[in-house]
Formats: C-alpha cells, sequence, structure tokens
C-alpha cells in the first residue's frame, strides 16, 4: 500500500470505451487521481494546467488530431515518465518508442491488456518509494543499467565494486533491490551477494546478477549463492524491465503474507504472537540487564454491550479508534498489540521509575477520552489495565501476571490500574 501518498496520471485515449475501462483499473490504485484528454490539444491544455504535477502519463499515438505519436513526443520533451498503450505492433514502431525514451508499452490487444497496464502502474508508483542499487566496475554498464533503473522510477545508488555496494547497504539497509554484475575486481559478484545475505534475507532484498560470460554456469553460481535472478547480457530493455517488476512484486507479495502472519486484520496493530516472539527477545535482553520491560494488558470495559446495542460494525470502529489511540499514546519503542477481542497488550521498553504510574494512567485516560461517532449518537468506553514490571522467570510469567492484576482492576469497578508487583 502507498498510504495518503497522491499520484495524478494522465489518460490520452480517445476511445470512450478504453477511456473508461483504463480509468476504472487506474482508480483501483490507491491514491491515484486521474486526467483523461481525448485529442492532442487536450492534452496541451491539461499539461499546461497541470505544469510539474503528473506522476506519470499513459499515451494512446493515435488521436483524432493526432496520427504520428505527438503525445508521446511531448512528455518526453517534458520529462513526463510515459507508458504507450497501443494497438499498433511493429519493430519499427517499437524502436521508435523506445527512442522517445518511454518506460513501456503495453499492447491493446485483449481485455487482460487493461489489469497487464494498472499492475505496471502500480508498480511503477511504488518503485518512486523504492531504493535499487546497481553494482557494476564498469562505468558504461553501471550508467546504462542506473539509468534504466531511474526511469522505471527507483531511487538509484551505484557501486563500482562489491565493497562500495556493502557500504552504501550499510547506510542504507532499506535498499530493496540490487543489480550486479558478476566479474569484478578484490570481490566478484557471488561473493558480494555472500556477504549481503548474512544480513538481508531473500524476503526483504531482491539480487539479480547481469552478466555477458559464463552462460548457464555463471547463473547457477549466482542463483546458489543467493541471487533472486539473472539476466543475460545483452538483454532488451522490455525483458530487463518485465524481470525487475516480478522481482518487485514477489518482494510485495512475501510483505504482504508476512505482514498478514504478524498482524492483526482489522487494526493493523500486531497480533499476539507477533507480540510473543518480539516480546521473548525483549525479555531476554532484560534478564541480561540492558532494558527494562513492563508489560501491560488492556480490556475494554463493557465492550459486549456496545456489540449488543450498536452492532458488530460499529463495534468493530470502536477497536479501530482504540487501536489508533494507543498508537499515538504509546512511544516508538513500545510495541503494542491487539491481543484477541477487546484486549490489547503493550511492552514497554525502559520505562523511567519515576514516570511509571503516569504512563499507565495515560493510557487509561486515552481511552476514556475517545468520542467515537456512531448513529447520530457518540460512543465512549473505558479500559482496565493489569501491569507487571517485575521480571519473573519468563515472558509468558509476565503477561500471566499481567493479567491477573487485569482481573483485579475489573473486580474493583473497571477504569482503573492495578500493578501485579
Amino acid at each position: 500500500m502507498m498510504g495518503a501518498v497522491s499520484f495524478r496520471i494522465l489518460l490520452v485515449e480517445d476511445s470512450a470505451f478504453f477511456a473508461a475501462a483504463v480509468r476504472r483499473q487506474l482508480e483501483t490504485i490507491e491514491g491515484v487521481t486521474v486526467d483523461q484528454a481525448g485529442t492532442l490539444a487536450e492534452t496541451k491544455v491539461l499539461i499546461e494546467a497541470n505544469h510539474g504535477r503528473y506522476s506519470l502519463a499513459v499515451l494512446d499515438v493515435i488521436l483524432p488530431d493526432s496520427t504520428d505519436a505527438e503525445t508521446v513526443e511531448l512528455c518526453a520533451k517534458l520529462k513526463i515518465p510515459s507508458l504507450v498503450f497501443t494497438s499498433i505492433v511493429s519493430e519499427d514502431f517499437r524502436e521508435r518508442l523506445m527512442s522517445m525514451n518511454v518506460i513501456d508499452y503495453i499492447i491493446k490487444d485483449n481485455p487482460a491488456s487493461l489489469s497487464i497496464l494498472a499492475q505496471v502502474i502500480g508498480r511503477i508508483l511504488k518503485n518512486r518509494n523504492t531504493k535499487a542499487m546497481i553494482v557494476d566496475d564498469s562505468s558504461t554498464a553501471r550508467h546504462y543499467v542506473g539509468d534504466l533503473l531511474a526511469h522505471y522510477q527507483f531511487q538509484v545508488f551505484k557501486a563500482a565494486s562489491g565493497k562500495d555496494a556493502l557500504d552504501i547497504l550499510g547506510e542504507h539497509p532499506d535498499i530493496r533491490l540490487v543489480v550486479t554484475d558478476f566479474h569484478m575486481p578484490n570481490m566478484n559478484g557471488v561473493e558480494m551477494i555472500r556477504a549481503i545475505r548474512q544480513n538481508h534475507p531473500r524476503e526483504e532484498l531482491s539480487i539479480v546478477g547481469i552478466s555477458s560470460g559464463g552462460g548457464s554456469a555463471t547463473a547457477a553460481m549466482f542463483i546458489k549463492h543467493g541471487a533472486n535472478d539473472y539476466i543475460t547480457k545483452p538483454f532488451l530493455r522490455e525483458e530487463f524491465f518485465f524481470r525487475i517488476n516480478q522481482n518487485m512484486d514477489t518482494l510485495d507479495l512475501l510483505g504482504a503474507y508476512k505482514k498478514a502472519a504478524n498482524h492483526d486484520f482489522l487494526t493493523g496493530l500486531y497480533n499476539r504472537r507477533h507480540l510473543t516472539e518480539i516480546g521473548n527477545k525483549l525479555y531476554a535482553s532484560q534478564r541480561r540487564g540492558k532494558l527494562t520491560l513492563a508489560s501491560i494488558l488492556l480490556d475494554l470495559d463493557f465492550f459486549k454491550a456496545v456489540n449488543d446495542e450498536y452492532g458488530h460494525d460499529l463495534g468493530d470502529a470502536v477497536l479501530v479508534a482504540v487501536a489508533d489511540k494507543l498508537r499515538q499514546t504509546t512511544r516508538e519503542t513500545d510495541i503494542v498489540a491487539r491481543m484477541g477481542g477487546e484486549e490489547f497488550g503493550i511492552l514497554a521498553v525502559n520505562l523511567a521509575p519515576d514516570h511509571e504510574e503516569a504512563y499507565f494512567d495515560r493510557l487509561r485516560q486515552a481511552v476514556a477520552e475517545l468520542a467515537i461517532p456512531a448513529d447520530g449518537k457518540i460512543i465512549t468506553i473505558t479500559a482496565s489495565l493489569g501491569v507487571c514490571t517485575k521480571p519473573f522467570d519468563a515472558l509468558k510469567d509476565m503477561l500471566h501476571a499481567a493479567d491477573k492484576a487485569l482481573y483485579q482492576a475489573k473486580a474493583r469497578g473497571r477504569n482503573c490500574v492495578v500493578r501485579a508487583d
């Protein structure tokens, strides 16, 4: 997902049918706004009115007032990244499009081409927030591939050696794509990949090997030592773009699976399993004296009555509102999770002893101050908290103690904090 980021796309298509179909596909992409033109003249008007605001142009080449790809030339001149959506298929036409530096072209020949177009556009927009690195000791090759990656809207880093690449990756650990040659002095591509994989697994960083020598044996070496893919030089731009897209889409898919496994679907908070997984690591650090840990269980009071009176949809809205408030109230170092139902868990790291009570009560107050609109009414709710700061012998024991304290908070009348220690 691209969050609240906004992308403005220029769609140029004279066929009302295709324009409507393409627009529907584009508007399924989060954050996209579409401006539509059906002629070259309309295109010029939109570009002038929105100078510098277009993230991408999707262009037809045959229009009522233009039959010679003038829209493509116009966008190239103004440096608007462009995709061409066309039914024209010929080698001469392909070469002409490539000479005008379009990102890619999609053949308009069947309904599936619409979904392909949307997928390619979605990928390009994601690339704008994605870091990639080319590693090659050849200045010519490094700049060529780097320019291709920049053309595909990646944020590009360039390294002339394996050592340089490792240094750059150390400074930018969020790089998600590395394209590397094999033959380099001091550290070849395979040796560099082995070093990278010590800290960056396949599911978080995609590595694509490229080489003009060695054939299938080189490809096998790359793959066996941790590369995700391999491309033989020379390659067509379309092949390179397709393979890069495929690798990035795979990373996104694996990331989505990981998020689904670790997060609560409704609230977006961590789930119980992931809190326990992270918490056990934090607990181990606590045992070594490297940090202090407080376990907090927060349970909404009389939440069943909310569901009974307002229905489960509004009950879900309350849970989401509470989750958002907990995100805002806790610190960046704290781990916040939905444990199940109306219960939330928080692991607070390195709380100053003289600030603990105020912190715990701030969580309680944050929930109590919520005012959630529902069918012309305002829903308010309170929470009871059980807290444990005593290390015990395991994280599960801390959570169990916090749970017992939570029951005491309920017994004392709710909307209060009880400490187990």
